[in-house]
């Protein structure tokens, strides 16, 4: 199976280092792209934004032949909606992992308006720290090690906290484009992790009650669990590829 991993924000390609040779060794074909100026990437940060993320994923799908399983984690999983709704007849699946699951036309700004009323406390939002002009944040790595990587391994923490690079905000504003025809008729599946202290486990269920997945795999990690359990990961992935073969 071809698998495509989109990573989140403040991340890159990289956050996947330790899951990669793990679906390889199945016979898994995989592929994680960097979002355009994440993770090094060398496009103009002013162009990142959902569109050109989705693109980029898409673009990635299209060089591959046969059906893929798209994987996306935190803000990866507005890119990987919006991406199976551009390529439906290709997805075997989407796979959000701790991932952002909002509706039609919802923005990740709109979703945390509509529910203030539930008195989350948002740490990423709490921590991250945002210019002047409001469109970009960077994230103090102190603070990512107990938001991020909370159940790393001290080293695994650090060396990840040290590669984390500015955000883009527009893409948190940007409206998902989402049809029944196309988007709706993707196999969509969900893997929530219980300790995790970016998007709690709360809003991970409140997102899939809004948003029916049809199965929620759950991990007792934190919101990297490609770090910190890269081969409980591996097996969900592994368990959503034979199901959808």
């Amino acid at each position: 199976m071809n698998i495509v991993l989109v990573h989140g924000s403040f991340h890159g390609a990289w956050c996947w280092e330790y899951v990669i040779p793990l679906l390889e060794a199945r016979g898994h074909r995989v592929v994680a792209p960097n979002l355009p100026a994440s993770g090094g990437d060398p496009a103009p940060f002013e162009n990142a934004n959902l569109l050109t993320y989705a693109t980029r994923i898409a673009a990635a799908i299209d060089e591959l032949s046969g059906p893929v399983v798209l994987v996306g984690h935190s803000m990866g999983g507005i890119v990987s909606s919006q991406v199976a709704e551009w390529r439906p007849e290709r997805l075997a699946a989407v796979v959000y992992v701790v991932g952002l699951l909002l509706r039609p036309g919802e923005t990740l700004v709109s979703f945390l308006e509509a529910h203030s009323h539930l008195g989350i406390e948002d740490l990423v939002l709490k921590n991250m720290q945002v210019s002047a002009d409001g469109m970009r944040a960077t994230f103090p790595a102190a603070a990512a090690i107990d938001v991020f990587y909370k159940m790393c391994r001290a080293d695994v923490a650090a060396a990840a906290a040290a590669r984390l690079r500015p955000q883009r905000t527009q893409v948190y504003r940007d409206p998902l484009v989402l049809t029944p025809q196309r988007y709706g008729q993707v196999r969509r599946f969900y893997i929530e992790g219980l300790q995790d202290r970016a998007i709690s486990t709360v809003v991970q269920r409140l997102m899939t009650s809004r948003m029916p997945c049809e199965r929620i795999f759950t991990l007792d990690t934190d919101h990297s669990p490609f770090l910190c359990a890269p081969g409980a990961l591996a097996e969900a992935l592994e368990e959503i590829v034979h199901i959808t073969a």
